[in-house]
């Protein structure tokens, strides 16, 4: 695997921003929260501090949802990717990670978590680990949960939205191992399974060439 880490990083943010709100999600509260942190990871640094906030607040009042804390660690490594200097774009970096590793023991701990919400989770993680420069060492973790996603019993009955979004990190996952094959495949599902959706018209150009 030998890709720029700077190269996954632009991925990573570019994921994220495509990443929808499930359809069947009526929790108003994260929808909003990740809404505002979706114009963060378009590079709204006022945003992104926002959204750590919502967060952060969110994490506190249900502090047994590992959504939240999932979300509240990402926003904190998109303080590292505005950060200034390299020691705090590593502290913050560092300091998210370890609420997403957090997130994911809490998966492990409760096996009784909703399945829509677990595989929110799983989502956020693989996404925060994969695309962040290599030598944080979590991208075969992050590939792990894409491929644990995609094979779980649960996946077939979640939103098309998020099913797109899945296939879509799949795909990108794909270009960057130089897989070619994979990653057409990945990208003609992502327009099949949402093709009026953020992830299914931005494949479409993917696959167009444009």
């Amino acid at each position: 695997m030998n890709v720029n880490p700077g190269f996954r990083f632009c991925l990573f943010m570019l994921l994220l921003a495509i990443h929808p709100v499930q359809a069947e999600d009526n929790d108003f509260e994260l929808t909003e929260a990740r809404n505002v942190f979706l114009q963060g990871v378009d590079g709204d640094k006022q945003a992104v501090r926002t959204a750590l906030g919502r967060f952060r607040s969110l994490n506190v009042h249900y502090p047994t949802d590992p959504v939240y804390l999932a979300y509240y660690g990402a926003c904190i490594t998109l303080q590292g990717r505005d950060a200034q200097n390299g020691i705090n774009k590593k502290q913050f970096t560092d300091d998210g990670l370890a609420k997403i590793d957090k997130a994911m023991k809490m998966l492990d701990d409760d096996k009784n978590l909703p399945a829509a919400r677990r595989l929110d989770t799983m989502l956020v993680a693989a996404n925060s680990y994969i695309f962040i420069p290599s030598f944080f060492n979590r991208y075969e973790r992050g590939k792990g949960l894409i491929h644990d996603i995609l094979t779980s019993p649960d996946f077939d009955a979640m939103a098309a939205g998020y099913k797109s979004a899945v296939y879509f990190s799949a795909a990108l996952v794909a270009q960057g191992d130089g897989d070619d094959k994979e990653y057409h495949r990945y990208l003609d599902l992502t327009v099949k399974t949402d093709p009026e959706g953020r992830n299914g018209q931005f494949a479409s150009k993917m696959l167009e060439g444009k």
